[in-house]
């Protein structure tokens, strides 16, 4: 099913996904699932450095202050048609599993994250849905 954010950008779920939606933040989780993906969207006015550098420092600011423990460095993927796309892998404080990605077509930043008690093979989900965002033109 494919979902819309008003004229910023849009996604696939898989059926029986909920999504709740509100002006800044979106859910979107399987009721039977294991976690939840959690988006919210800003957009760059200024920018002194390239757009690739700058989600990079939006990821570290949210790792450093939620003190998110990596499992390896974060990835930055430029393969991806019409945006740029950063992401990693660690956990929370309270060891719960965290997937976060950085998605990016200047000025459109969405920055999302899944997290669950433990890994599962929902992430897969959760990537397919990540790699289905489409920023539309203004």
């Amino acid at each position: 099913m494919q979902i819309s954010k008003k004229d910023y950008f849009k996604y696939e779920i898989p059926e029986k996904w909920i999504v709740e939606d509100s002006e800044e933040v979106t859910s979107i989780y399987c009721n039977n699932g294991e976690g939840a993906l959690t988006l919210s969207y800003f957009s760059i006015f200024e920018m002194k450095e390239t757009l690739d550098e700058h989600i990079s420092i939006m990821a570290k600011k949210f790792i450093d202050a939620n003190h998110i423990k990596l499992n390896r460095a974060l990835i930055l993927d430029t393969t991806q048609k019409g945006k740029s796309m950063l992401y990693g892998v660690g956990s929370t404080p309270d060891q719960w599993f965290i997937k976060l990605w950085v998605v990016a077509k200047f000025p459109k930043v969405v920055f999302a994250t899944y997290q669950s008690e433990k890994k599962t093979s929902e992430v897969k989900t959760v990537d397919k849905i990540v790699s289905s965002f489409t920023f539309i033109s203004d």
